[in-house]
């Protein structure tokens, strides 16, 4: 939601400081305003802001279309790491005795066929979020533009590599991510995005555990 009388967007709650002088306007605008150089480096900070529940970077990299490009990259990136700590044992134990070449290709086609599901998983679980979000709670935002911040903070879900306590942690932080997201982008409120970034979250991270190879820990 936006102030009508300081022009700044706010959740639940809002101490309203005012009309914003000409300057405080300018800074405003300065801090949602993406450069049109940044590079990798650049994104990776946009990336762990997001995680740390930074609205401006939020708001920032969701009208960035330059964003679109790393939020990708640094998904797939993510994903191929989950993949190869959770699968690539499993693999190499099923491919064992096979040739050479063998190996490379069951290896690729296992990936590939991972990082799709993967995928699949990741958008049903988001559209379905923008979807509640929309269908009940009014929300105003572009499926596009949550998709940038979202992806840019998927990262977090690697915390599940973690022994032991890693699927809570990365269930809280992923809870997390999608709540301020869907709360800065899609215009809702902090409770409603939290009722539904929990509940969903919950409901596919029990789809993806149970897809996971079986993984003994002392």
């Amino acid at each position: 939601m936006v102030c009508n009388i300081c022009g700044l967007e706010y959740g639940l709650s809002h101490n309203c400081p005012g009309p914003l002088s000409t300057a405080g306007l300018d800074i405003l605008a300065a801090g949602l305003q993406a450069p049109t150089d940044g590079g990798l480096g650049y994104y990776l900070g946009e990336a762990l802001k997001i995680v740390r529940w930074d609205d401006l970077a939020i708001r920032r990299n969701a009208k960035d279309p330059r964003a679109t490009f790393y939020a990708m990259l640094f998904w797939l990136a993510s994903m191929l790491l989950i993949l190869l700590a959770t699968s690539f044992p499993a693999l190499s134990r099923a491919l064992a005795g096979a040739n050479p070449a063998a190996m490379i290709i069951g290896t690729v086609v296992g990936l590939a066929v991972g990082l799709l599901i993967m995928g699949l998983i990741t958008f049903a679980q988001l559209g379905l979020c923008h979807l509640i979000a929309k269908w009940i709670f009014g929300a105003t935002g572009k499926f596009t533009e949550l998709i940038r911040p979202l992806l840019l903070g998927w990262f977090v879900n690697c915390l599940m590599l973690i022994p032991v306590v890693g699927m809570l942690l990365a269930g809280i932080g992923w809870t997390a991510v999608l709540m301020m997201v869907f709360e800065e982008v899609d215009g809702i409120g902090r409770l409603q995005a939290f009722g539904i970034s929990a509940g969903i979250n919950i409901c596919f991270f029990i789809l993806q555990f149970s897809m996971m190879p079986v993984r003994h820990h002392l």
